[in-house]
């Protein structure tokens, strides 16, 4: 039951960040509103794919996806299976996204070691792997780097498994490989002007799919979002932007950099080193804001939403700031109604 015919709208959702009695009250006014995905994010705590299958025991319509989960804490199989196992509850309301994380992570949390093989090729094994699980035939990959497979096929489940696989990409080579062997990409921290060159990365790959066409592939990025007249709106957005500058390794800082943002990311780490965070966040400018958020007013964040559906965006992700009150979260929802 997969919805595909009306505008796309997505939001994110976590039980590490909201407790679950929360979340579900959340949850009804979202699966009675405009918003028709939920994108779950996977940090060191619940795991995202028994957040999913619990958010969408509570829900009729939302369609949930890991928003995301890394390449390197399980395998392919194990990735394969869990996909299937929700999609099959859901009923086709499931789409998997999947991303590499980041040294800090794999490394520190997971005690992996995240330059095992270049990224490009253990993303383009990986997504080649699950397209072959999905397809319900004996899996036999030994064309791989990384990951070699041999006479298994995935069992229990009706052949194909038409799960959707997005990938989260930002390089202009990740982008390309997101558009050949996905069904979607999940950009995350795109500066606005830079859409358009990404896009084109995104359509090269999409010219070497064999998975489908164009218009069958989505775009969904993730947009640091506060709609509120409220002036605090602003003060959430700049948290968001200078904890993830600052607390959050070297990938979103030199992310920034390349933006053009160099001085700015300079001092914010900086004062995240010194542990002065309010600095920190003081020193996310009104530009960044505009590049990389959508906070504001009700009609300046529709605004920014419309300038993306233009550049053909057909999912954009409502992506609150960790911490946002109530108030201001409810503000942004309804901020989205009939839009």
């Amino acid at each position: 039951m997969r919805m595909s015919n009306h505008r796309k709208l997505g939001f994110t959702i976590s039980y590490d960040f909201l407790p679950p009695n929360q979340t579900h009250d959340l949850l009804e006014i979202l699966d009675n509103s405009s918003f028709t995905h939920i994108f779950v994010p996977e940090v060191w705590g619940f795991d995202a794919f028994l957040q999913c299958s619990r958010m969408a025991s509570h829900t009729e319509n939302l369609i949930f996806g890991t928003g995301i989960v890394n390449m390197y804490s399980r395998s392919p199989a194990s990735m394969a299976q869990a996909a299937a196992s929700i999609d099959e509850q859901t009923d086709g309301r499931f789409i998997l996204g999947v991303g590499l994380s980041g040294p800090k992570v794999i490394q520190n949390w997971h005690g992996l070691d995240y330059y095992h093989g270049s990224s490009m090729q253990r993303t383009r094994e990986y997504l080649e792997i699950l397209h072959l699980i999905f397809s319900g035939n004996t899996v036999n990959y030994d064309s791989g780097s990384i990951f070699k497979l041999k006479n298994f096929k995935l069992r229990s489940f009706e052949a194909p498994v038409n799960v959707p696989v997005y990938l989260a990409a930002f390089g202009a080579n990740n982008v390309q490989l997101a558009g050949e062997l996905a069904d979607g990409w999940l950009p995350i921290w795109t500066s606005f002007p830079e859409l358009p060159s990404l896009k084109k990365n995104f359509e090269k790959g999409v010219q070497k799919s064999v998975t489908g066409n164009q218009k069958e592939k989505d775009i969904a990025p993730f947009i640091v979002t506060c709609a509120s007249e409220n002036p605090k709106a602003k003060y959430y957005g700049q948290k968001q932007l200078s904890f993830y500058i600052g607390g959050m390794g070297t990938y979103y800082a030199r992310v920034a950099k390349q933006y053009g943002f160099t001085e700015e990311v300079d001092k914010i780490k900086q004062a995240w080193k010194v542990g002065d965070r309010e600095l920190a966040l003081k020193n996310v400018t009104d530009e960044m804001l505009d590049r990389l958020a959508a906070v504001g007013s009700p009609d300046k964040v529709l605004a920014r939403y419309e300038s993306l559906r233009k550049r053909g965006v057909k999912n954009p992700v409502v992506w609150l700031p960790v911490g946002c009150p109530p108030e201001l979260a409810l503000d942004t929802i309804a901020t989205f109604q009939d839009s």
